[in-house]
């Protein structure tokens, strides 16, 4: 099973309204979700502790 880690240092590669194609190296990852949402953080250095708008 791939982990979110794995994908880090990835290229996006395709995405739509529930899906992000990811490539790294010769692998291309199919991240879905028909519901997940993108929030933004107020601070960009770390997601610990930082307040969401």
């Amino acid at each position: 099973m791939t982990q979110l880690k794995d994908l880090v240092d990835g290229t996006v590669v395709g995405s739509g309204s529930d899906f992000i194609v990811i490539q790294k190296g010769k692998k291309r990852l199919l991240l879905e979700s028909p519901n997940f949402t993108i929030k933004e953080l107020k601070s960009a250095t770390t997601p610990y502790g930082s307040h969401i708008d």
